[in-house]
């Protein structure tokens, strides 16, 4: 029932996706969705799901729903099983509330009017008319394994099986050899009619995909061979491969071969490896080439780079790994925001945005290299902000030229977190290069303090942050971290709600960041004049030192007159040594008995006399030792504290456990039937006491309890190895010696207890 449940879900999704109510990318989102709900509401279905989550109203979803299960119950189209009615529980089911905002929910550039009535492009004729269903042998696998294919008007056919290579499913091994293919990109493109002047389709039955095309490939035609599997996601995986021409590791990205056949799918994939590949910067990651592989999968092959994302270190720093604080100091982590900044600044020069700038889509070598990665949902817009003089240097991509910058209206993309408020709203038409100057203010504001501007705990709560809530500061957010005022008020300057109260451009925020980094004033950061002579000093430090040789002279006799004076502050402070010394004797007693909140406040105070002494003497060695003891002293009150609360809490769990032991112990005595259920699990859960304590008394008597209990309910029925294993049991405890014989006796005559 629940196979025959999980295919009329899919066969309805991919209704109501060929009639242009979901896309390809919410059609996964739901499968997805779907599959997470159902671990905790059994009875969920997709036709409720796509309800609930504002697609279709329930009337309509019924009616749609109803004329799927028509088409689905004729003979030549019905899969396992009779899908003639729909479920039960379905009918009765009340109808879910329909969130007309909808934040948060994606669709790609191909998305249908609000009315979601179908194109005449998308076609509206029954599925028996388009398909038909027929038992194929699966040549790749060389067995006579049958599979399920799928013919075509134009006589292609379709396999459902797939290899790991494109699978979600299975795990590429190692060694995994990707053949070449004798089609090209080019002839992929006319097969599913990707033309020069856009995506057309080739009929209106939206059936055409590449996976309908299985090229031949010899085995001879080695092309890649793969290393490990180094990430997956909705859309397809990416594999560290070695290229057996070069012989060189390079990242390849392959598309799901079951979203081949979706266009809209195929269309971004391809729009990702144009935008990509003509993106030539340092900072962004290069492609080397996009094909078609022996299986007929689609993929792009990129730089490898060693190394990690710029989450994993911005994680470690979070964490306080002392290594990656030591290798990633501020100073590093700037030059790192520069050159992301930089890679940035040159796509937007050629009329490309990110949209989805984060972390986990910056990779920071091994050797230095930053590199921007996954344009998967970039955007092309060309004229919108970019200032140039001819059309040479603007990224051009098929979905651009086809006109297809101005779809996706109203949807939202990208990473909660990063996106800017223009995204979380769906207003796309407002979207250009001052969104990801948002996002970098992110990345930035995290950079500053490890943490990130928004507390919301789901998506939406973070949605609603960015579309409302003004970001504290960074130091306010993590006050254990000291940060430049002039970057905290850059970073939330990126932050800002009005794209047009932010920095110009990425280039202007780079500039700013690096003039931070050599001592000179940010252009886009007001300063006091102080705060601007104090700028002026750092980078003159040589013409200011000569100027204070000469105020020194001036000043010698002043500072001669003054010295007697200081000389009698500085006994007085000196004093303070022996008083703080007195309180560092009185902490440990307080700390013993617990009172660790007592204890800290003493060490407060000797640090605070030792503090005054060293700002009239840095070098006094008194001071300077007694700060070590200060700082041993917090160290060591802080270890007590855990310790203790590891007690109380170890403690606390023991309790617990031997109070469930004992209620075991007491139900499994007065049941007769299955009581040994009950004194077995009494017996183990003394056991776990015992792994904890082993010396616990308390424990090891209910054991010895539990063990005589046992021997004595299966001596009843007269099961006599299970009598003797539970007898041992009690003599090896070595407890109840009376209970022990009893039960030796017992066990020689083999009689049960009501029989001496």
């Amino acid at each position: 029932m629940a196979n025959k449940q999980a295919e009329i879900d899919e066969a309805f999704l991919n209704y109501v996706a060929e009639r242009g109510h979901v896309t390809a990318l919410e059609s996964e989102t739901l499968r997805s969705e779907l599959r997470r709900r159902r671990t905790q509401q059994k009875d969920m279905t997709m036709q409720a799901l796509v309800v609930h989550k504002g697609h279709l109203t329930h009337e309509h979803a019924r009616e749609l729903f109803d004329q799927m299960m028509g088409v689905l119950s004729e003979p030549t189209l019905l899969p396992e099983g009779n899908f003639s009615a729909a479920p039960q529980e379905e009918t009765d089911r009340p109808n879910p509330p329909v969130n007309s905002s909808r934040p948060t929910r994606p669709v790609e550039d191909s998305a249908p009017p609000p009315d979601r009535r179908p194109t005449s492009r998308q076609g509206t004729e029954p599925v028996q008319q388009r398909a038909t269903t027929r038992p194929v042998d699966d040549s790749r696998s060389g067995t006579d394994r049958k599979t399920t294919a799928r013919r075509n008007d134009d006589g292609w056919n379709l396999h459902k099986d797939t290899d790991a290579i494109s699978a979600t499913d299975k795990i590429v091994p190692a060694g995994t050899i990707i053949h070449a293919s004798e089609m090209t990109v080019a002839m992929m493109r006319q097969k599913i009619g990707i033309k020069d002047e856009g995506v057309k389709l080739l009929s209106d039955k939206m059936q055409s995909s590449l996976a309908q095309y299985q090229p031949d490939a010899t085995a001879d035609r080695k092309r890649y061979v793969v290393v490990r599997e180094i990430a997956r996601g909705g859309m397809g995986k990416v594999l560290e491969v070695e290229d057996t021409e070069l012989r060189r590791s390079v990242a390849l990205k392959v598309l799901r071969k079951e979203l081949l056949g979706r266009r809209d799918v195929v269309e971004r994939f391809l729009e990702e490896a144009q935008i990509t590949g003509q993106l030539e910067h340092p900072n962004i990651v290069p492609v080397h080439e996009m094909g078609v592989d022996g299986a007929g999968n689609l993929y792009f092959t990129m730089k490898f780079v060693e190394g990690a994302s710029l989450a994993e270190v911005l994680l470690r720093l979070r964490e306080g790994n002392r290594d990656v604080k030591n290798e990633y100091p501020l100073l590093r982590m700037l030059d790192v925001f520069i050159k992301i900044c930089e890679g940035m600044s040159f796509a937007h020069n050629r009329g490309v945005i990110h949209r989805d700038l984060k972390p986990a889509n910056i990779m920071v070598g091994r050797f230095g290299e930053v590199q921007v990665m996954d344009w998967g949902v970039a955007k092309v817009v060309g004229r919108q902000f970019r200032a140039f003089d001819n059309d040479s240097g603007i990224v051009l991509t098929d979905r651009l030229d086809a006109g297809s910058v101005h779809t996706m209206m109203g949807s939202i993309i990208g990473t909660p977190s990063y996106m800017s408020p223009e995204q979380a709203k769906g207003d796309i038409d407002i979207i250009n290069h001052k969104s990801d100057i948002f996002s970098l203010g992110v990345i930035l504001y995290e950079m500053l303090c490890l943490r990130s501007p928004w507390t919301g705990k789901s998506s939406d709560e973070v949605l609603e942050q960015v579309r409302e809530l003004t970001p504290m500061k960074p130091r306010e957010r993590n006050p254990e971290i000291e940060i430049p005022g002039e970057l905290e008020r850059l970073a939330l300057k990126c932050l800002e709600k009005d794209p047009e109260d932010r920095i110009d451009t990425v280039k202007e925020l780079a500039e700013n960041v690096r003039n931070f980094t050599e001592g000179r004033a940010m252009g886009s950061v007001d300063y006091s004049p102080l705060r601007l002579a104090m700028k002026w000093v750092g980078r003159n430090k040589k013409e200011v030192f000569g100027t204070m040789l000469a105020l020194i002279a001036v000043v010698a006799g002043i500072l001669g007159t003054l010295w007697y004076l200081e000389k009698l502050e500085r006994d007085k402070v000196f004093s303070f040594n022996d008083e703080a010394m007195q309180i560092m004797q009185e902490w440990q007693p307080l700390a013993a008995d617990g009172k660790f909140n007592e204890a800290e406040v003493q060490v407060d105070q000797a640090k605070n006399w030792y503090q005054q002494v060293l700002a009239v003497d840095e070098h006094d060695a008194t001071a300077t030792a007694g700060m070590d003891d200060v700082r041993v002293a917090y160290e060591r009150i802080r270890a007590m504290r855990i310790a203790d609360a590891q007690e109380q809490a170890l403690r606390g769990q023991r309790d617990q456990l031997m109070r469930r032991a004992a209620d075991l112990l007491e139900t499994g005595r007065r049941d007769s039937l299955s009581g040994d259920t009950k004194l077995e699990r009494a017996y183990e859960t003394a056991g776990l006491v015992l792994a904890q304590t082993p010396d616990d008394a308390e424990a090891m008597l209910l054991r010895a309890h539990a063990s005589n209990e046992l021997s004595k309910f299966w001596a009843t029925r007269g099961k006599w190895d299970f009598m003797e294993y539970w007898w041992k049991k009690l003599r090896a405890s070595g407890l109840l010696p009376k209970e022990s014989n009893d039960r030796e006796m017992q066990f020689k005559r083999k009689q049960p207890f009501w029989e001496d």
